[in-house]
């Protein structure tokens, strides 16, 4: 063997050994492109899909929203409704005072009495009173996280002392404040000189009467500035 024969071969075993890395290079990037084209339409379609899954949730979340509004619509209807309804039972349902005159009147008339006589006496009864003027006067109400000065007035030279005490306002966030819920009822206590009390509870305003010494106190009692209530005192001859 020549060799010229030996050179030849080893060239020959060289470049079919290159043919053989190139050629398998080629498959490896032809796997990798295959491999990389699936992967982007695959990391595509689940990019459509969640974008189509995030549409939805917006679109029920609108709907949601529209439902509660439409929901909060119909509430205040019917609490509308409602308040209506009762404004018109108590105007044409006759209670209290308005019922015993009713009932008084009714029986009269079937008693026989003349119903222009008895019109006549309604329109000339008059309740004349000897009266002073008007005196008004504020007080802090007492809460749970206040007790302090300007919690009580007196009226008519100390003949009657006005108190109060109610709930604490509470904010947003829950935290109580120093001064009363004017929304929420409140306690009134009405001492007499001689130290007899008197309480009434209620959401103001509210009203009450003392007699005291053949003088009637009358109170009226309703929300004045933050944390204050208002007090209207009127004396009268009694009776």
């Amino acid at each position: 063997m020549s060799l010229y024969d030996s050179e030849r071969r080893y060239r020959r075993r060289v470049w079919g050994g290159v043919i053989r890395f190139v050629i398998y290079i080629g498959v490896v990037l032809a796997a990798a492109m295959v491999s990389y084209e699936f992967g982007a339409e695959d990391i595509e379609s689940m990019r459509r899909m969640h974008q189509e899954q995030l549409l939805e949730f917006e679109q029920a979340r609108a709907s949601s929203e529209q439902e509660a509004a439409n929901l909060r619509v119909e509430v205040e209807r019917a609490k509308l409704a409602l308040d209506e309804w009762e404004k018109r039972y108590n105007a044409d349902v006759p209670t209290g005072a308005r019922r015993e005159l009713l009932d008084l009147v009714t029986e009269r008339l079937q008693a026989g009495v003349d119903p222009q006589r008895l019109a006549f006496f309604i329109k000339s009864a008059e309740e004349k009173r000897d009266c002073e003027e008007v005196e008004t006067k504020r007080f802090l109400v007492r809460t749970p996280l206040y007790n302090g000065a300007n919690t009580s007035v007196t009226f008519a030279n100390d003949a009657v002392a006005v108190t109060g005490s109610g709930e604490s306002e509470v904010t947003d966030a829950g935290l109580p404040q120093n001064w009363y819920d004017p929304q929420k009822p409140v306690t009134l206590t009405f001492t007499r000189i001689d130290g007899q009390r008197t309480e009434v509870a209620g959401t103001l305003p509210l009203q009450q009467s003392i007699l005291h010494d053949g003088i009637e106190h009358h109170f009226l009692v309703k929300p004045g500035a933050r944390g204050f209530a208002q007090v209207a005192a009127e004396r009268c001859t009694y009776p």
